[in-house]
């Protein structure tokens, strides 16, 4: 069913969801990455390859497919190509592009040929389901400019190089346009993929989407309650003194 799983490895160790309360075994299930914000009786749900009698080896996140949490989406060796825009040109890139971590402008964008090439051209990127990926907030994933028409499941697609350890050069030198480089909620509102969030301008599915939203919103209620508990504890601290 995954792309890069044409081989052994973690791919072909047995696996199943359990209730983390009911299960005595010696390795501790753990937190699905494939459904973030879903429950199992009030808990989140928990994934064991233990209790099937398989090796965990998928928790250590093969590079090539993106962190724990925010996986790489695609196809994996498919032969062909991909027509993708690129200034005002559409480029040939294979047909596997994006769907695991490589650096896959090398040698392909015009300015990742010859000698002197920019540092993001050797940064590896894949694309990614924005609402299953649980990245830093402050490494959201960014609405892919070469493909963007392109949706997965009903939603835009979106890269990120951050899930495959690798530095984002690439968006606020080339991508411009991308939500994460417009500084207020007027020059977002301008750009109909994006969306503000009271602080700052991200892809439209990661705030309004309904799978997506406990990724941001559970951000935004987190500071905001930081910032009611600072003032108490502060006066707390006062009283005490």
């Amino acid at each position: 069913r995954r792309p890069a799983c044409l081989g052994g490895g973690w791919c072909a160790q047995a696996w199943c969801y359990v209730d983390a309360c009911n299960c005595d075994i010696p390795v501790l299930p753990k937190v699905s990455s494939y459904l973030p914000g879903s429950t199992y009786r009030g808990k989140p749900v928990f994934f064991s390859y233990n209790t099937c009698g398989g090796k965990d080896t998928w928790s250590k996140a093969v590079p090539e497919v993106g962190t724990p949490g925010c996986r790489c989406i695609g196809f994996d060796n498919v032969p062909g190509t991909t027509e993708m825009k690129v200034g005002k040109n559409m480029l040939e890139y294979p047909a596997e592009v994006g769907g695991s971590c490589q650096a896959w402008d090398m040698e392909r964008h015009p300015e990742c040929k010859g000698d002197k090439q920019p540092k993001w051209c050797h940064q590896a990127w894949c694309y990614v389901d924005p609402c299953s990926c649980g990245l830093p907030q402050d490494t959201p994933p960014k609405i892919s400019m070469y493909l963007p028409e392109a949706t997965f499941t009903g939603k835009g697609i979106y890269y990120s190089y951050e899930t495959c350890g690798a530095k984002d050069y690439f968006t606020e030198s080339m991508h411009l346009k991308a939500c994460v480089n417009q500084e207020d909620e007027d020059s977002c509102n301008k750009l109909s993929r994006c969306a503000w969030t009271g602080r700052k301008c991200l892809g439209a599915e990661l705030v309004d989407h309904p799978l997506c939203k406990g990724l941001v919103h559970g951000e935004e209620e987190a500071k905001s309650s930081a910032a009611v508990l600072r003032p108490l504890a502060a006066a707390a601290a006062t009283a005490l003194a």
